[in-house]
């Protein structure tokens, strides 16, 4: 059995939340969410090509917070939630959402490895979690 070369991929700001796309059978893909207070954060749907040993990547955009969960929907590879940190009126406010990729993301990455290449996409607000009966989100 041959060796592969380790596979290292970097992301621009600090992240604390990922999971695996269990929805997607076809491929091995993640999804990690950052946390940045000063730059819009982005969720990165990274996937691994196990027979080429490269990863492919797409960005999207999570404008709403620094994101601190993620979860993929088991049986909709397209559908994910966050659970986000905003900041509102100097305060920070925990919330949630359910989201969904662009149609064009769910059949798997069309992206080059090349990070120069990339553009961010946007994710559609599916609907927000209410937290008010309960003061806050727990995570």
């Amino acid at each position: 059995m041959e060796d592969d070369a380790p596979v290292i991929y970097g992301l621009e700001f600090q992240a604390r939340a990922l999971t695996p796309q269990t929805a997607e059978a076809d491929a091995i893909r993640f999804l990690v969410g950052t946390q940045s207070l000063k730059y819009d954060n982005q969720i990165h749907i990274i996937d691994f090509d196990d027979e080429n040993n490269i990863i492919n990547k797409n960005v999207l955009l999570h404008q709403v917070g620094e994101i601190w969960h993620i979860s993929a929907s088991p049986a909709d590879k397209g559908v994910l939630a966050t659970c986000y940190s905003k900041t509102s009126d100097s305060r920070v406010q925990a919330r949630a959402a359910v989201w969904r990729m662009p149609k064009e993301l769910e059949s798997g990455s069309q992206e080059s490895p090349d990070d120069s290449a990339s553009t961010a996409q946007t994710l559609e607000l599916l609907c927000h979690l209410d937290n008010t009966a309960h003061g806050n989100v727990a995570w």
